[in-house]
């Protein structure tokens, strides 16, 4: 019972931390994992207080999921489909080269830690940590692409890690026979496929679970097992669970606003939050609160002094290396941008103003002669393309294939080929296709274009390599037989403690001094409004055709009902209007003063009703109803507030 008792009250105490220095964090403009961290190291500075250590594999299995996941859900798939090559490169390739040249260095230092052990230390300290990234990105109001390139770099450079782990301690395994190198390519590769394969298909269930749930309790809960059950089935098939869970996330956190209802997915978001909150702020708190056990082990050697010279010289390797491979990204960036224009000219020049009857006239044309496109290559060309994924093989059969069109162009056949009703639809949803797809990849080169990353974006990426819950975790499933197990233990702590408060500390200041453009300006909020008129166009369509439909089976809708439904629709246009042209920031302007003026309102109706309650003047059920109307109220408003305070 004491020991109950005991676990009980430290999990009431690390709450009670976690929300006392989370609060004062917020109020001194300090990102509350690094406030954390710093309260922790020195929380364990204290005798008094018992000393424990968490397994890593509950850190792996039980906490690292829900934070993925969490993340994951908040990821726009556009943006991230966009920026994929980039984050590729900061969490596939970078990681790998970081913990290749971080294991020579130490396998060179201390020559009785072999190179495959030093590596796999390189693996631990190479992957920035998802959940600083995205605390300190969105709190310093980063632009958009960067933080979704952080976000992105934190979700999948884990991956990366934890496969070269697991592969290198293979090789220092005495009792394990050493894998070859296609075997950990292929090892690799089948985490990456595997964990894939499973992301989609459980991403795929959960969509069509939820779809159907009709309990806003049940719907939550099934969104907390999920990271779980992505997790375990990726290490069941040794995949990567990290992949697998990061899939499902980003997939059920975008399709899921069209397929769940609005009032399930707001509670399941307050939800996520408060368990993310505890999760990922707690773990900083105890990564902190374990340095001095750490310090303990080697002290006693007389080998701290040298141990945390080690951990210097690799925090210096690791920021040194990711410095330097921001310019040569910045440079591939802006090299693929001019080629990809020049491509899009070409593609435009020969398109503009084709019309569906000359396109299905070409189609027909090709087909009549012969030319047929690769099965294999057709299935997965529309995949890869839409990744940016494009090979030599495929533009050589696009050239191929837009050469036979000039050709038909040049001399077309006598007689246009006849066509069944049945070619005739495949074709035109064919055009469609062809338009959608030339209409997203210029819509991708205009965000490249408005979002281009420049000198100041890359120094922010550089110093945003602060390592974290991954590297302290990790670290310590380091077989205790290995030599200097406890020195690299070290080194790993000592790298994700320092660079997380000092790169933390330090990113604000370079943030204001490179004067980074903020996250919403008046171009975005002018998108917005053109958003809202096309969304309003396709709504008035509806309504027309249901008004229509209703008026045909002799159940006409009043026109005062149609009237009111597109007064309210003019009220919102009318309300964005004014908030795509005006400075939020100023007091005096229409919005922030209807928005105060409402506030004030809206405070009066409820304590009005508040009153109603407590005098029992109404049914319960009347007040609920007038309760939740509202509360819906509070939320846009509080939105729009938002907005303003972020612009």
């Amino acid at each position: 019972m004491e020991s109950i008792h005991l676990i009980v009250l430290v999990v009431v105490g690390v709450v009670l931390v976690v929300g006392v220095v989370s609060f004062f964090a917020g109020r001194i403009g300090v990102a509350a994992p690094l406030a954390l961290t710093v309260v922790g190291v020195g929380l364990g500075a204290i005798p008094a207080l018992p000393h424990f250590e968490i397994e890593p594999d509950l850190v792996l299995t039980v906490i690292l999921p829900p934070l993925l996941y969490a993340a994951a859900r908040q990821v726009p798939f556009v943006d991230f489909r966009r920026n994929l090559r980039v984050i590729a490169f900061l969490a596939v390739i970078l990681v790998v080269v970081s913990a290749v040249l971080v294991g020579v260095a130490v396998s060179l230092l201390w020559v009785t830690v072999p190179l495959a052990l030093g590596v796999a230390l390189g693996a631990v300290v190479a992957p920035p940590d998802a959940v600083a990234a995205t605390s300190l990105g969105k709190r310093l109001g980063l632009p958009p692409r960067i933080v979704t390139i952080l976000e992105g770099e934190g979700l999948v450079n884990d991956a990366t890690a934890l496969v070269l782990l697991a592969t290198m301690l293979s090789i220092v395994d005495v009792h394990a026979a050493s894998p070859s190198g296609w075997m950990v390519v292929l090892t690799f590769l089948w985490a990456v496929v595997g964990a894939l394969v499973i992301g989609i298909l459980l991403a795929a269930l959960t969509l069509f679970l939820r779809k159907r749930i009709t309990d806003g309790v049940l719907d939550t809960a099934v969104s907390l097992v999920v990271p779980f059950v992505a997790y375990l089935a990726g290490e069941a098939v040794h995949s990567s669970g990290v992949v697998a869970v990061v899939v499902a996330g980003i997939i059920i956190g975008n399709q899921g606003a069209y397929r769940i209802p609005a009032t399930f997915r707001a509670a399941e978001t307050n939800t996520w939050h408060v368990v993310t909150m505890l999760l990922e702020n707690g773990v900083f708190l105890f990564m902190g609160f374990q340095l001095w056990p750490v310090i303990g082990a080697v002290a006693g050697d007389g080998d701290l002094p040298g141990v945390l010279g080690v951990a210097g010289l690799v925090i210096a390797l690791l920021v040194g290396v990711r410095f330097a491979a921001v310019p040569l990204l910045l440079w591939t960036i802006r090299r693929r941008y001019r080629k990809r224009s020049a491509d899009a000219e070409r593609r435009n020049a020969r398109f503009d103003g084709l019309t569906e009857e000359e396109f299905q006239r070409r189609a027909a044309s090709m087909r009549e002669l012969g030319v047929k496109l690769s099965p294999w290559r057709s299935l997965t060309r529309g995949v890869r393309a839409r990744f940016g994924l494009v090979t030599k093989k495929d533009k050589a059969e696009r050239d191929r294939i837009m050469a036979q069109l000039d050709e038909l162009e040049r001399n077309p056949p006598a007689e246009p080929p006849q066509l069944d009703e049945g070619s005739r639809a495949r074709f035109s949803k064919g055009f469609q296709n062809l338009l959608r797809r030339i209409e997203q990849q210029n819509n991708d080169l205009s965000a490249e274009r408005d979002q281009a990353l420049s000198w100041r974006d890359g120094i922010i990426l550089g110093l945003s390599g602060m390592r974290g819950v991954v590297t302290v975790a990790a670290v310590q499933t380091i077989p205790d037989d290995q030599p200097m197990r406890e020195a690299l233990v070290l080194v790993a702590f000592a790298v994700a403690i320092l660079t997380l408060v000092v790169q933390g500390l330090l990113l604000p200041v370079v943030v204001r001094a490179v004067r980074l453009p903020g996250d919403v300006d008046l171009g975005e909020r002018a998108q917005v409004l053109e958003l809202r008129r096309t969304l309003k166009t396709a709504g008035d369509s509806a309504v027309a055709a249901e008004v229509a439909r209703a008026a045909a089976e002799s159940t006409p809708v009043p026109k005062e009902v149609v009237d009111e439904v597109a007064a309210q629709s003019d009220t919102w246009i009318g309300r964005l209007e004014i908030w795509a042209e005006t400075d939020l920031t100023q007091p005096d302007n229409h919005v922030v003063q209807f928005q105060r003026l409402r506030r004030v309102q809206l405070v009066a109706e409820k304590d009005a009703l508040r009153d109603a309650y407590e005098r029992g003047a109404y049914s319960s059920e009347a007040i609920e109803i007038m309760r939740a109307a509202l509360d819906s109220e509070e939320i846009s408003i509080d939105t729009i507030d938002q907005r303003a305070a972020s612009s």
